[in-house]
C-alpha cells in the first residue's frame, strides 16, 4: 500500500512538474493592453499594391507561412492532415473540425491547426455550406482593398480520424473523412483578450463609435460600413467581430505587448456574407445577393444599409475612400479579369452562378458607390 501511494505521489509530482513549463508559455495580453486596442485599433490600411486577392498573397513576397498551396489560378490543392483539437473553438454554430498537416509549423515550431468547414448538410448543391465561399469571397476582396481579414481557402481535406475534433455533429449528413471543397481558415493574428480569457470580441456599433471618439479617421470608418453594406454582411453578433494584434512581443514577465499600430478590429466570421441568410445552404447565393444596394442617396445625404452599425450616415470622404480602392478593381478586372477570377477560385460555381454572372452584381453594386456623391 505504502508503495502504490508513494508511486501516486511520484507521478502526480511529475504531471505537475509538466504542466509547469506549458502554463508558462502562455503569454497573455493585459486589460491595459486590451483598453489601449478599444481606443486606438484601425479598420483600415493602405492595401499592398502587390496582393494577389486570386492567389491570396503578394507573389513577390510569397504566402503565409503554413498557407495552403495554391496553383497559379488561385485553386487550393488537396490536403491531407490529421485531426488537431482546438481547446477553444469559439462560439460558432456551425460545425467544425481542426487539423493539422505533419510537419508544417509556426516560427516557435509548433505545428499550425486548420480550422476547417465542412458542408455538414450533405455535398449536394442545395445543400453545401455557403458561409465556406462568403468567407473565401469576402477575406480576399477585404484585403484587396485595405480591411482586415483572416485568411481563407477552399480545399478537397481528407482527415481520417478529424471526427472526434469536430465542434459539433453534422445535421442529416453522415460524416466521412473526405471532405470537398472544405473552407480552410488561419487567423490574421492573435486576439487581444484578458489575460488569455478568449474574450477577445467586441461590439460593432459600440467599437466603432468608440474608435471615432478616441481619433480615428471618419473616413475610415465609414468606409468599412459601407463595406460591409457592400458584402451583406449579416450576422452582426458581437462574437463575430474581433480586436486581433497583427504583431506583438511576449515580455520577461509572460505579458504580451501588441507593437504600436498593429491592434486591428475587424469581422472575424464572415460567414454570413455575399447574400445573408439564417440557412446555411442559402448563404452566398446570386440570387440572395444580387439587387441589394450598399448605399443610399437622398437629397444629397448618403447612408449605408449595413446592419447593426450604429450611425447609418456616410461622408463623402468615405465614400470615396472605398470608392477609390473599388475603382483598383474594376481596373484589375477589365485588365485581368481579376474579380472574375477570384470567383472562380472560390469554386462557389459548383453550387451556385458562374463567376461571371457574380462578377456583373460585383461591378453593379461598385458603381453604386463610385458614381454617388454625398454632402454628409
Amino acid at each position: 500500500m505504502r508503495h502504490k501511494l508513494l508511486l501516486l505521489l511520484i507521478v502526480s509530482l511529475a504531471t505537475l512538474f509538466l504542466a509547469v513549463p506549458a502554463l508558462a508559455q502562455t503569454s497573455c495580453f493585459t486589460q491595459e493592453a486590451r483598453e489601449q486596442a478599444e481606443r486606438t485599433a484601425k479598420v483600415f490600411r493602405q492595401p499592398d499594391p502587390g496582393y494577389n486577392p486570386v492567389l491570396g498573397y503578394n507573389p513577390a513576397k510569397g504566402p503565409r507561412r503554413g498557407a495552403p498551396p495554391v496553383d497559379a489560378n488561385g485553386l487550393a490543392k488537396a490536403i491531407n492532415c490529421v485531426a488537431n483539437k482546438d481547446p477553444t473553438p469559439g462560439a460558432g454554430t456551425t460545425p467544425k473540425f481542426h487539423c493539422s498537416v505533419p510537419g508544417n509549423v509556426d516560427d516557435d515550431g509548433e505545428l499550425i491547426r486548420y480550422k476547417v468547414k465542412p458542408h455538414f448538410k450533405g455535398q449536394s448543391r442545395d445543400k453545401r455550406n455557403g458561409e465556406i465561399y462568403g468567407e473565401f469571397l469576402s477575406s480576399r476582396f477585404s484585403q484587396a482593398l485595405g480591411f482586415f481579414a483572416d485568411d481563407e481557402w477552399v480545399a478537397d481535406v481528407t482527415c481520417g480520424d478529424c471526427e472526434k475534433s469536430l465542434t459539433k455533429g453534422f445535421q442529416g449528413a453522415p460524416w466521412s473523412p473526405f471532405q470537398p471543397a472544405a473552407g480552410i481558415e488561419l487567423p490574421l493574428g492573435k486576439g487581444i483578450d484578458v489575460k488569455c480569457n478568449n474574450k477577445d470580441s467586441g461590439p460593432i456599433a459600440g467599437s466603432l463609435q468608440k474608435l471615432l471618439q478616441n481619433g480615428a479617421p471618419r473616413a475610415q470608418i465609414d468606409a468599412f460600413k459601407l463595406w460591409l453594406a457592400f458584402i451583406d454582411h449579416g450576422d452582426t453578433k458581437t462574437d463575430n467581430h474581433k480586436f486581433a494584434c497583427l504583431k506583438s512581443r511576449k515580455n520577461p514577465d509572460n505579458t504580451r505587448t501588441c507593437e504600436p499600430g498593429e491592434a486591428v478590429f475587424y469581422v472575424s466570421d464572415m460567414g454570413s456574407t455575399f447574400g445573408y441568410s439564417a440557412s446555411s445552404e442559402k448563404k452566398a447565393t446570386l440570387a440572395v445577393w444580387k439587387g441589394k444596394d450598399p448605399i443610399r442617396v437622398s437629397g444629397g445625404q448618403c447612408t449605408t444599409t449595413a446592419k447593426s452599425v450604429g450611425d447609418a450616415n456616410i461622408s463623402e470622404q468615405g465614400r470615396a475612400l472605398l470608392a477609390r480602392e473599388l475603382q483598383r478593381l474594376l481596373d484589375a478586372e477589365r485588365s485581368q479579369q481579376t474579380i472574375t477570377a477570384v470567383f472562380r477560385a472560390s469554386r462557389n460555381a459548383e453550387r451556385d452562378q458562374s463567376p461571371g454572372e457574380w462578377t456583373a452584381e460585383f461591378v453593379r453594386k461598385a458603381m453604386t458607390i463610385i458614381n454617388a456623391r454625398c454632402s454628409n
